[in-house]
């Protein structure tokens, strides 16, 4: 008999995205926006994703 086959398991398996991190706020109309962006560019227009969605990679995502 072989050895038993190790399956990688996903323990810190999270959602990183703009609508889960603190430091998006909603501004209005469907619009947000980025606190820790040095413009406070916004993400979302119109419940759109803008070219600055997801601008930091999730390096400066904290978990709501």
């Amino acid at each position: 008999m072989g050895k038993p086959v190790q399956r990688k398991r996903f323990k810190n398996k999270r959602n990183v995205t703009c609508e889960q991190c603190a430091n998006c706020m909603y501004a209005e109309n469907g619009d947000m926006y980025c606190d820790e962006h040095e413009e406070f560019a916004y993400v979302y227009d119109e419940f759109c994703p803008t070219e600055d969605y997801m601008w930091c990679n999730g390096k400066k995502f904290i978990e709501r």
